[in-house]
C-alpha cells in the first residue's frame, strides 16, 4: 500500500506545550507531597488522557469534594468564575489553555458593545469562551442566526470551528445586517493540517485520520476529505483499522492535532505492512 503523509499532522504546538506543562504540574505536587488534577481532558484524546491518569493526575470538574492541589487546566481553558471558584479553595493552577484560546478569552473580556461566539453548544472551549462572555450567544449554523438582532458584534470563533460552515455564516449573518467584526481567526494550525491534506487528495481511494472521536479537529479532517468525495476512516489506533482498508492501494494517513505520536506511528507502520501488529 502506498501512504501519502501530509506535512502537517499530529500534535499541535499548543498541545506539546500544554503536556510539557502537566509534566511540570505533575513534578510540582509531588514537591509539595500535594494531589494533582485535571480540569477535564487536557485534549480531547483518551490515550492522552490514561497516560496523565497512569501518573497518578486525576480528573475533576469542580473544586467540591476533593482536597486542594495542584489544577492543570486542559488546551480548551476554564470558565472564568470556576477558575476563581478553584483558586478561592487553595488550588494552585497551571494553565495548560491553549495561547489562542487565551487570545480570544481575553478579547472577548475586553470587547466593547456586543458580542458572539462562533462555534459547537457544548464543547469545552465553548464552555471556556462563554464563562469569559455570558451575555454573548453561541451561533453553529446558519439557522441560528434567527435569533439575532440586527447591529454590529465583535465575534471570535472556536479554533477548530468548519472553515466552510463559518464563511456560510458570514455570508448570511451580512444579507440580515448582522455585521460580525472577527477578533480572530481559526486556529493556524487547524487551517494547515486541512489545507495540507486536502494537497494530497488526488488519486488515493481513501483517507486514514488518526485520532478520537471526541477530537472536532480530527472529525473535521474526516469531513474535508468527505466533501472531496473521499471514504474517510477516524481511528484512536491501529487495532480499529477495518479489514477492508488494507486492500487498497493508496491512501492518505494524518492525524488530529491531540494524536500522540505512538499512534499515528503505530497506524502508519500496520498499513505500510497491509497488516495489525
Amino acid at each position: 500500500m502506498n501512504v501519502l503523509i501530509p506535512r502537517y499532522h499530529g500534535f499541535c504546538g499548543g498541545v506539546r506545550a500544554a503536556l510539557r506543562k502537566a509534566d511540570e504540574a505533575i513534578e510540582e505536587a509531588r514537591r509539595r507531597s500535594l494531589p494533582c488534577y485535571l480540569y477535564g481532558s487536557i485534549v480531547h484524546n483518551r490515550l492522552v488522557t490514561r497516560s496523565l491518569e497512569a501518573r497518578g493526575v486525576r480528573m475533576i470538574l469542580s473544586p467540591d469534594g476533593v482536597e486542594p492541589g495542584v489544577l492543570i487546566v486542559r488546551t480548551h481553558g476554564i470558565p472564568d468564575a470556576l477558575r476563581a471558584l478553584f483558586e478561592e479553595r487553595g488550588f494552585l493552577i497551571v494553565d495548560a489553555t491553549c495561547p489562542v484560546v487565551l487570545r480570544n478569552m481575553s478579547m472577548l473580556r475586553d470587547a466593547e458593545g456586543k458580542a458572539l461566539i462562533i462555534g459547537v453548544r457544548g464543547h469545552s472551549e465553548i464552555e471556556a469562551l462563554s464563562g469569559a462572555r455570558p451575555d454573548a450567544p453561541v451561533i453553529a449554523s446558519v439557522a441560528e442566526l434567527d435569533g439575532i438582532a440586527a447591529g454590529e458584534y465583535k465575534a471570535v470563533v472556536q479554533t477548530t470551528f468548519s472553515v466552510p460552515l463559518l464563511s456560510a455564516i458570514e455570508r448570511e449573518a451580512a444579507r440580515r445586517g448582522i455585521v460580525l467584526k472577527v477578533l480572530n481567526s481559526i486556529c493556524d494550525a487547524s487551517e494547515k493540517r486541512r489545507e495540507s491534506l486536502s494537497s494530497l487528495f488526488n488519486g488515493v481511494d481513501a483517507v486514514v485520520v488518526v485520532g478520537d472521536e471526541e477530537s472536532a479537529n480530527s472529525r473535521e479532517l474526516c469531513a474535508l476529505a468527505e466533501s472531496a468525495g473521499k471514504k474517510a476512516y477516524l481511528t484512536l489506533d491501529a487495532e480499529g483499522l477495518p479489514d477492508e482498508l488494507f486492500s487498497l492501494g493508496a491512501v492518505v494517513l494524518t492525524s488530529g492535532a491531540s494524536t500522540p505520536d505512538e499512534s499515528f506511528d503505530a497506524v502508519r507502520d500496520a498499513l505500510m505492512a497491509g497488516k495489525r501488529f
